[in-house]
C-alpha cells in the first residue's frame, strides 16, 4: 500500500482500511531486473545474424532468439525490445518493436527477428531492452548482423551456331547460351559457418516466357496412290504444312529433380557440376555457371493420308522439309539458395531470346539482353514445367500454311 497526502477522515466504509489522515495514492511500478539476451537461442555471438528480407518473393528469414532476467529478481516484468537504428524486425514488416514479460524465475522467453535493412559493418543492428515502456530505462542490449549480398551478377554470354545436322537443328561448336552468377556475403568478416550462412549457395533459376518455341514447315507435296484407285480421282492438298508448338504459359524451366532451380550438382538431369557455389566470402566462393542450348528435331518428311473430296483415303501425301525455326524468350535469375529448406531469394536477372531459323543467314545464335537488372518479377517454380507444356500434344498443331494455296493430284 503507498500512503500520500492527508486528506478528510475515512468514511465509515473505509474506517480501519488506511491510516488517520492518509489516503491510498498510485504504487510505483516495481523496477525491472536487468535482462540477458540471446540471438539464435545460443550463447554464441558468431551466429548473432540474421538474412535481409527478401523482395522476390516477398519472404522474411526469421531467427529464434530468447530473453530471460538476470540477478534474481523479486517479481515479473515487462520489457520492451526496440531497434533504434531500424535494421531489424521483430519479425514482420510492421513489428518495430515487441513486449515480452521475463519472469522472476530465470526462465527464457522466446521472440523472433528478421532483416530490415543491411548492415554496414559487423554488430550494428542494435536490440535494446526497456523496462515497461519502448522509452524506459534500457535493461540490457544485444548486437546484431543483418548480412546481404554485393556484387551480384548474371552474365549470359553465347557458345555455338545454330546448324541442321543428323534429324535436328541445334547449337553446334558449344551451348546456346553460357551463365556464369555470382554474388558476395556483406558485410565483410561474417562467420559463414554459422547456422543462417552454412547452407546459402548461389545458383540459378529459369522461366520459360509463354508463346510460339517452334515451327516445322514441309512443302512440294507428292502422292502415292494406293492401289485400285480409279483413273480420274482427283485429290488436292495444301501446297505448304507446317507444326507449331506453343507453350502457352510462362513456366519453369527445369525438370523435377533440380526444381526449383534451373539446375544443381550430382542429381539427375545436371547441366552443370558447379551449378551451385557457395557466396564470394565464404570458402570455396565462386561464381555459378550452367547452360542452355534448346534444339528440336528436323524431320526430313511429312506424311498424311491422301483423301478425295468425299474422304475417302486414296494413298499417302509426302511433304518435304522446308525449314524449322527455333523461336522463344527467358528470364535468367541469380538466386541465393538454401539446400536445407529449398528456400530461395532473386537477386537479379535478365532476359534474353532465340529466334533461329534453318533458312535464314549464318550465323544463327540466341540473343541475351544487353545487361543484368535488379530483380522486379517472382521467378515460377511450381509445376508444370516448360518442357512438359511445350509436349503436350494440344499445344501442338499441324496445319496448312495458307489454306488458299494447294496442290491438285489426279489418277
Amino acid at each position: 500500500m503507498c500512503w500520500g497526502k492527508k486528506s478528510p477522515p475515512p468514511s465509515a466504509s473505509d474506517a480501519g482500511l488506511n491510516p488517520p489522515g492518509c489516503t491510498t495514492a498510485p504504487c510505483t511500478a516495481p523496477p525491472c531486473p536487468s535482462v540477458e539476451i540471446e540471438i539464435n537461442n545460443t550463447p554464441a555471438t558468431n551466429d548473432d545474424l540474421v538474412a535481409l528480407k527478401c523482395e522476390h518473393p516477398a519472404r522474411r528469414a526469421s531467427v529464434n532468439s530468447r530473453i530471460r532476467a538476470t540477478g534474481s529478481p523479486a517479481n515479473d516484468a515487462t520489457i520492451v525490445l526496440t531497434n533504434p537504428d531500424g535494421r531489424l524486425r521483430f519479425p514482420n514488416v510492421g513489428d518495430t518493436t515487441t513486449t515480452v514479460t521475463v519472469p522472476a524465475s530465470g526462465a527464457w522467453v522466446p521472440f523472433q527477428i528478421s532483416g530490415e535493412r543491411g548492415s554496414a559493418a559487423l554488430n550494428d543492428a542494435v536490440i535494446q531492452a526497456h523496462c515497461q515502456t519502448a522509452t524506459g530505462d534500457i535493461k540490457g542490449t544485444k548486437t546484431v548482423t543483418v548480412f546481404w549480398f554485393d556484387q551480384v551478377q548474371i552474365n549470359i554470354t553465347t557458345g555455338g551456331s545454330y546448324a541442321l545436322g543428323g534429324g535436328r537443328f541445334r547449337a553446334v561448336g558449344g551451348n546456346a547460351v553460357n551463365y556464369s552468377a555470382q554474388a558476395r556475403i556483406r558485410p565483410a568478416g561474417v562467420d559463414c559457418t554459422a547456422p543462417q550462412i552454412t547452407n546459402l549457395r548461389v545458383g540459378i533459376l529459369q522461366n520459360g516466357i509463354a508463346g510460339v518455341v517452334g515451327r516445322i514447315t514441309w512443302d512440294s507435296p507428292t502422292i502415292a496412290w494406293s492401289g485400285g484407285v480409279a483413273a480420274g480421282t482427283i485429290v488436292t492438298v495444301p501446297r505448304e504444312m507446317r507444326l507449331t508448338r506453343t507453350q502457352p504459359t510462362t513456366a519453369n524451366d527445369s525438370a523435377a529433380t533440380v526444381a526449383p532451380l534451373y539446375d544443381q550438382p550430382g542429381k539427375a538431369d545436371t547441366l552443370d557440376a558447379n551449378s551451385l557455389k557457395p557466396p564470394l566470402g565464404c570458402a570455396g566462393g565462386a561464381a555459378a555457371t550452367s547452360n542452355d542450348s534448346p534444339g528440336d528435331v528436323a524431320p526430313p518428311t511429312l506424311v498424311v493420308p491422301a483423301q478425295t473430296v468425299a474422304g475417302v483415303n486414296v494413298g499417302n501425301i509426302t511433304y518435304r522439309f522446308k525449314n524449322s525455326t527455333i523461336e522463344g524468350g527467358f528470364t535468367t535469375w541469380v538466386v541465393t539458395f538454401d539446400t536445407s529448406s529449398n528456400d530461395f531469394c532473386a537477386l537479379r536477372q535478365r532476359g534474353w531470346t532465340i529466334n533461329v531459323d534453318t533458312a535464314g543467314p549464318a550465323p544463327q545464335r540466341a540473343s541475351p539482353a544487353a545487361a543484368d537488372a535488379a530483380a522486379s518479377s517472382d521467378p515460377l517454380t511450381a509445376a508444370p514445367f516448360a518442357n512438359t507444356l511445350v509436349n503436350v500434344p494440344a499445344n501442338s498443331v499441324t496445319a496448312p500454311v495458307n489454306p488458299a494455296v494447294m496442290t491438285t493430284f489426279t489418277k
